[in-house]
């Protein structure tokens, strides 16, 4: 895709203009409208929202000569991103795999400290949290990353990132350090425009997303509500890389972590037959290999796996089982008396999951039986068999069961003003996502914490160009991961007018209009 593509490209005259269509402007109520024609897919995903009153508020901040100037700094990293590629490198470079992440921990600190905040520090999770301070009279705005990536390798093998035909290679570069970075060019640009708001702002990377998002978890318990309070209008809201369109608020789908596992204890001998090596009598992970297939056969949603994907259009997957990790012997040349498979699985609800989990363990009795009654060929020898099924780690709140009294994921001032930011830098239709949420946002809401994440796909390139478009990140959670770095902006434009409207700029007038709506 090129610039000069003019029949998809959304062309803005300037920051804070809605797009243009035909030459005219497209008016709130006309995106309003146009929304309730979208597919009943797409309207179960998310909700378009009239949030005009928010809308000129953000507005007549983007019109003070501060986060005026803040937008052009962002607008000339784009034009010369060097900057922002040696904070990229850096990050990537000081390796950190999840829940080892000390390193990369210690160099975020460090970043912070140059970019001029002092009050910083890393939590007992490896967690960094750089408190940019407000006047006060405005509610606390907490943005975050996470900063850990999957351990691919040991710890002591270097990583050498590098830069190639507009993108960074490094494992983690668009998941999630990719937020690292635009949290770090947002704080630049608060700097170089010397804007001031009356709330705190809090930029936050977090540790162990890839491993249970442990780090923000015991972050929300150890902030919530002493020092950060949804009640009180504070907000926590998460960068992976895309945004421009609106929010996601959900803590959904329910995720548990879980693994079954076989036993099939064997002698080294059997009465009546010859010999006392039993290594090609069926064992463990014959039986386990039956349960795979039968699990991928019986259980798995063969719909699209819109649990994990980002548009969520077509036919939505309601739950997800993945089976990735297999354990058994430790050794090639000796039966296996104990196997095991861990799963990823995904569902809507609790009760889903659990019937996702009783129908697991049903598939895993019967195919225990099949070894305890017939046995597998081609000697079908009769063993012993049992097997555990256990849930090791859970994500997510389910809304229907165990609300958090008082809070409303549509209608919160957070979430509208994040919206109204999207809409009025980029004009499409404000949306706010109830269904599904970030790994972080799940933990933190089971601690009674609310926290969103920026969403959508827009392609920022800068002087008012843009569109809507892939999300730039290719081979996640892998060697080969890479990040355009083109699509970064968009989430930096994002957040910085969201952060500046809702924080409040101490030279923009507040009316009781605007602290209503905060």
């Amino acid at each position: 895709m090129t610039h000069g593509s003019a029949r998809r490209l959304r062309l803005c005259s300037r920051a804070g203009r809605p797009f243009r269509a035909a030459g005219r402007a497209l008016p709130m109520t006309l995106a309003l409208a146009a929304a309730t024609l979208a597919s009943p897919a797409a309207l179960r995903a998310q909700t378009v929202v009239d949030v005009q009153r928010e809308v000129e508020i953000v507005r007549r901040h983007m019109a003070s000569p501060e986060l005026s100037a803040a937008l052009r700094f962002i607008e000339g990293q784009q034009a010369d991103p060097k900057d922002v590629l040696q904070d990229w490198i850096g990050v990537c470079n000081a390796y950190g795999p999840s829940r080892d992440e000390a390193y990369r921990s210690n160099h975020i600190h460090k970043m912070f400290r140059i970019y001029g905040l002092e009050h910083v520090y890393i939590d007992r999770d490896r967690n960094v949290v750089a408190v940019r301070p407000g006047t006060g009279g405005g509610p606390k705005v907490v943005i975050t990353a996470h900063h850990d990536n999957v351990a691919l390798w040991p710890k002591d093998q270097p990583v050498e990132a590098f830069v190639r035909d507009g993108r960074v290679y490094c494992p983690a570069a668009g998941d999630d350090i990719v937020g690292v970075v635009q949290l770090f060019t947002i704080l630049r640009a608060m700097n170089e425009a010397k804007l001031q708001t009356r709330g705190d702002v809090w930029f936050v990377t977090f540790s162990g997303e890839e491993s249970g998002s442990v780090g923000a978890e015991n972050f929300a318990r150890g902030n919530y509500p002493h020092n950060l309070d949804w009640r009180k209008g504070d907000v926590v809201v998460q960068l992976h890389g895309g945004a421009g369109e609106g929010v996601t608020t959900g803590s959904q789908p329910i995720i548990t972590m879980a693994t079954l596992r076989f036993f099939t204890p064997f002698e080294r001998s059997i009465p009546d037959q010859p010999g006392a090596d039993r290594r090609w009598r069926p064992h463990a992970v014959d039986v386990m290999a039956l349960a795979i297939g039968r699990i991928r056969a019986e259980i798995t949603d063969t719909r699209s796996d819109c649990l994990r994907c980002g548009d969520r259009t077509g036919e939505e997957a309601e739950w997800y089982v993945n089976m990735a990790q297999v354990e058994a012997s430790a050794i090639r040349n000796r039966p296996a008396s104990e196997a095991a498979i861990k799963m990823d699985i995904r569902a809507a609800n609790w009760a889903q999951m659990r019937e996702i989990h009783q129908r697991i363990m049903k598939i895993a009795e019967e195919s225990c039986d099949v070894l305890r009654t017939r046995g597998f060929p081609p000697h079908n020898y009769k063993e012993r068999c049992s097997f555990s099924f256990r849930v090791d780690e859970v994500y997510g709140r389910d809304w229907e069961t165990d609300p958090i009294p008082g809070f409303d994921r549509l209608n919160n001032p957070g979430a509208r003003m994040i919206a109204a930011a999207a809409h009025a830098l980029y004009g499409f239709p404000p949306t706010i996502e109830i269904g599904r949420g970030c790994g972080d946002c799940s933990n933190m809401y089971k601690a009674g914490l609310p926290a969103f994440s920026f969403r959508g796909s827009v392609v920022d390139y800068g002087g008012g160009r843009f569109e809507r478009g892939p999300g730039g990140r290719q081979g996640g959670h892998d060697v080969t991961e890479s990040q355009a770095i083109v699509n970064i902006w968009a989430g930096v434009k994002h957040a910085l007018v969201f952060a500046a409207s809702y924080a409040g700029i101490t030279s923009v007038p507040s009316t009781n209009d605007e602290n209503d709506a905060r």
